[in-house]
């Protein structure tokens, strides 16, 4: 299990690596907050200390061990607890990504996964910033909630934005004659990214809603506002989302339109050869019957009359697809 750390005032960052969770206590400063970062753990047994130390929930801490669960946030009796879903970008096909769990305190944040997220690094480089160029007047921990919130909606918003970039480049690839081999698994794929992406991204807007509504005592009015704004990252992010499946079942269509008009120039072709194959089979069918009394079978021009009758049907025939645009 790897256990990390970070204590931070508007003044200092402390960041240490534990080896145990039995020996971490509370922050003792009024303005400090502890964030705990737990991940790598093998079952809710070795989780049991933070219920513990800080009064969590056994239900809650089952569900972080229980993966896949869907976003929602709890309240209890001295803490929030949410779940959090991220996205994976593997051989271009988004897959679901880490499930986070975050316990907010009043003084501490508490998140917890199976694997290494690398979206959190990023919140503590941000934390360590703003702690050095002096932008934190008052430590608050629904603000480091808001900044690891804000971090997987991120995570939500670039993905969307990568599906974006596929659907434009199979746009262009569906006017193109003939379209590339791989353009339908493309907008399968794009199609697949955005129903997942937007099957984790709505509860957890709903999630945001909540923060920012300030329906809980954890949630302070100043950090209310910063909620308001994930919350409306989330409804810009599902719009886009709609609109570009929208756009996938048009690229689909022309897709489809593309295919089936090859496949008619195909049979039209198709169809004028055998066309003009039929005068030509009469014509060679009533001179192959082999009688012996047919004048034009010793006549001594009849192979030349038989030619020139066949060149002109064909002409003929061509001449009639040309006016009839057919051909």
């Amino acid at each position: 299990m790897r256990v990390q750390s970070v204590q931070y005032s508007p003044s200092m960052v402390e960041v240490k690596t534990l080896t145990s969770l039995e020996s971490v206590q509370r922050p003792s400063g009024d303005e400090t907050v502890l964030w705990l970062d737990v991940s790598e753990y093998k079952g809710v047994e070795e989780l049991l200390p933070l219920g513990k130390n800080f009064n969590l929930h056994p239900l809650a801490l089952e569900d972080c061990v229980h993966i896949r669960q869907r976003p929602k946030i709890d309240e209890f009796r001295e803490n929030l607890f949410l779940i959090c879903r991220t996205v994976a970008l593997k051989h271009n096909r988004y897959v679901e990504g880490h499930q986070l769990g975050v316990f907010l305190g009043k003084d501490f944040v508490i998140t917890v996964h199976s694997e290494h997220m690398p979206q959190l690094d990023k919140v503590l480089e941000d934390i360590k910033k703003m702690v050095k160029y002096r932008k934190i007047d008052k430590s608050s921990s629904s603000f480091l909630l808001y900044a690891i919130l804000d971090t997987v909606v991120d995570n939500l918003e670039d993905a969307v934005r990568h599906v974006e970039e596929m659907e434009t480049i199979v746009g262009e690839d569906v006017l193109k004659e003939p379209p590339p081999e791989n353009t339908l698994d493309i907008i399968y794929t794009n199609r697949s990214n955005l129903l997942l992406i937007s099957r984790l991204l709505r509860p957890q807007s709903h999630v945001a809603s909540r923060l920012a509504k300030g329906d809980f005592h954890l949630i302070n009015g100043e950090t209310a506002v910063f909620f308001r704004d994930i919350y409306d990252h989330t409804l810009r992010t599902c719009d886009r989302i709609e609109s570009l499946l929208d756009l996938n079942i048009g690229s689909l269509s022309i897709y489809s339109s593309s295919v089936n008009n090859r496949l008619n120039g195909a049979v039209k072709l198709l169809t004028v050869i055998s066309t003009i194959g039929i005068p030509l089979s009469i014509l060679v069918g009533w001179y192959g019957m082999n009688f012996p009394n047919q004048p034009e079978t010793y006549w001594i021009y009849g192979h030349l009359a038989v030619v020139l009758i066949a060149v002109t049907l064909i002409s003929t025939t061509l001449l009639l697809f040309r006016r009839k645009r057919w051909i």
